[in-house]
């Protein structure tokens, strides 16, 4: 450990005992409406209290959507997540770390070593995937947005339905009788120099263009891809106010699925502080913030992209034994799409490989335009 790094945890250690316990995690049978931990960079965590990193897959995920008004709903996330007081002292712990920590502080080695001394490795290592034991009812953590200081999304029944409201819940009636599904409408808090956007369609691609509004995509083998047999959707809309000289960027987090491991580092490196940056004196931190940049310029961990190449003694790379994942085609959701006019139409276009071992079962796109949000869309992947 560097010195810096000693007098750091010395710091801290004499700092902690003085400070205020910070209470974000929440108690069993708890509802908890839009709660979140200290925001760590421009991000904060979610589900302070659950065993497991974040709001963990283990949690059963509910969606439904409350009236905002007579025309617009607003979609509410329910988490019912198990917890016990273990998982509840370590986020406490990561939280009112993140707030008093000296810079260079590892609050989550920390945190993980205070957990194993306190309840064992192996009830340490279960609670970090999302396991028990749980020491009473789950908690209910209701999330309208993604992040404390984000937007609110605003959705609209599509053609054929109307919106119908009661206790404050909200649906959208065909008129054909049935339930029809919400669409994105906007996001109303957006100021008046935002890019914004009417007509926003969601689903399958048949060709250039969405066949039919929809959030549930059947995975099938009828498309073909760069990286093999897939299926083709997206999203597509009408656009107004935008900068040409700035892209629409947008990310695709997976939801369930997916390579365990994988989903775990993908999700560790986006909560974790970055590391190593500009500091050019611990070569560790260096190499570990190269390695959260990788990790975090893919919105899934089954786009992540790291390759060894060695070199021969000349100092040349040796292309022919070069290992890893090495595709270099376009990702499943594009992080970037290039806005051609100030207005006009857009069609984003995305794709799910068919053979993906424990694919997703679904994936939540998020675009934005000069860092100001545009539109959102949660799809559900079938197979």
């Amino acid at each position: 450990m560097s010195r810096r790094a000693v007098w750091a945890l010395a710091i801290f250690l004499m700092v902690l005992p003085l400070t205020a316990a910070a209470q974000w995690a929440a108690q069993p049978g708890e509802t908890v409406r839009d709660g979140f931990g200290p925001l760590k960079g421009e991000t904060a965590s979610m589900c302070r209290g659950a065993c497991g990193l974040g709001c963990p897959s283990a949690c059963k995920t509910r969606v439904s959507y409350e009236c905002s008004d007579a025309d617009r709903l607003v979609r509410v996330t329910t988490y019912v997540c198990s917890t016990h007081q273990g998982c509840r002292d370590h986020d406490d712990c990561l939280d009112q770390c993140t707030q008093d920590q000296a810079q260079g502080f590892d609050c989550a080695s920390y945190c993980h070593t205070e957990a194993v001394e306190a309840h064992g490795l192996e009830n340490a290592t279960s609670w970090a995937m999302g396991g028990g034991p749980f020491d009473g009812p789950p908690i209910f953590f209701q999330y309208t947005r993604e992040g404390p200081n984000a937007p609110e999304a605003a959705f609209r029944c599509p053609e054929g339905s109307q919106i119908q409201c009661g206790r404050s819940k909200g649906m959208c009636m065909a008129d054909a009788g049935g339930l029809a599904e919400p669409v994105f409408d906007s996001y109303p808090s957006a100021g008046a120099n935002a890019m914004r956007i009417a007509g926003f369609k969601s689903g399958p691609l048949c060709g250039d263009a969405v066949c039919e509004q929809s959030t549930v995509i059947a995975v099938t083998h009828s498309d073909m891809c760069e990286r093999g047999q897939c299926t083709r959707y997206g999203v597509e809309f009408d656009y107004e106010n935008a900068d040409p000289s700035a892209p629409l960027e947008c990310t695709g987090e997976t939801v369930g699925g997916g390579d365990f491991v994988g989903n775990m580092l993908k999700k560790g490196a986006g909560m974790m502080e970055q590391q190593g940056v500009g500091t050019g004196e611990d070569g560790m931190a260096e190499l570990v913030g190269m390695f959260q940049s990788i990790l975090n310029s893919a919105d899934t961990a089954e786009d992540v992209q790291i390759s060894i190449t060695p070199h021969d003694e000349h100092g040349n790379p040796i292309k022919s034994q070069t290992i890893g994942n090495t595709y270099e085609g376009p990702a499943s959701v594009p992080r970037t799409v290039e806005i051609p006019a100030p207005s006009g139409h857009l069609v984003v276009p995305m794709y799910q490989l068919a053979s993906t071992q424990n694919p997703p079962t679904g994936r939540k796109v998020r675009c934005s335009h000069k860092g100001v949000p545009v539109l959102e869309v949660d799809f559900q992947l079938q197979y």
